[in-house]
């Protein structure tokens, strides 16, 4: 949601000062420095999400970015399951082996699927290739 908000042009991509503003607004505590000023914590952000410089933070690269974070900028499970609710297509309560994989790295991917729960349905049915990202953020978050 937060990317979608900070996308003006519906792009798909933040451009570096977008993507700062996303990240102070999701309560990144990131220093104020004038324009051309060294910036080394947003630096050291960007080493990370934006390894190729290309000027760009896809929304791929956002969502890596946020499921890769240390749960301490994590504030709570609501981050996270939005995060994958924006991977699922049309809203759903799950997402499935394709969107994690077209939207993840692979270890990502494989991380997730390793530990998600399938997705039952309101009668406890199986669906297949759907799994329960709200359990697997909820657990995420227990002490």
């Amino acid at each position: 949601m937060m990317f979608k908000h900070f996308d003006k042009e519906k792009s798909g991509r933040l451009n570096h000062q977008e993507f700062k503003s996303c990240l102070r607004s999701l309560g990144y505590d990131l220093p104020m420095v004038e324009e051309g000023e060294p910036d080394p914590e947003f630096e050291a952000i960007l080493d990370t999400v934006d390894p190729n410089r290309d000027g760009n933070v896809s929304l791929q690269e956002y969502m890596a970015f946020m499921i890769s974070r240390e749960t301490e900028n994590v504030k709570s499970s609501e981050e996270i399951e939005s995060a994958f609710r924006a991977l699922s297509a049309e809203n759903k309560p799950y997402v499935t082996k394709e969107e994690l994989y077209q939207n993840l790295t692979k270890e990502q991917a494989d991380y997730c699927l390793s530990h998600m729960k399938p997705y039952l349905d309101s009668k406890g049915r199986e669906l297949p290739s759907a799994f329960d990202f709200v359990e697997f953020t909820r657990s995420l978050f227990v002490s």
